[in-house]
């Protein structure tokens, strides 16, 4: 485990951590940085910090990385009603 010391140093922004909020629900870059109104390359830049702060080595695990450090929580979606034709 790391220290606190180190973790409180590699915090996550409010920016990044908003960031993190859209990767985790499937925005790409370019999505994200439509809605928070900034630049792709900016979006890609924060998403590498995020990355490299946790230690993760893809999205993927980022998004893992994450949940499992308490920095997001996944809730499961509402199962869509079924109908029967009967």
């Amino acid at each position: 485990m790391e220290s606190g010391l180190l973790w409180m140093e590699r915090q996550l922004t409010d920016r990044e951590q908003q960031i993190l909020e859209l990767v985790s629900v499937g925005q790409s870059a370019k999505e994200i940085a439509l809605e928070i109104e900034i630049a792709p390359r900016t979006v890609e830049r924060h998403i590498e910090n995020v990355r490299l702060k946790l230690s993760a080595r893809n999205r993927a695990h980022l998004i893992t990385k994450a949940v499992v450090m308490g920095l997001l929580t996944i809730t499961p979606r509402p199962q869509p009603r079924q109908v029967s034709f009967c």
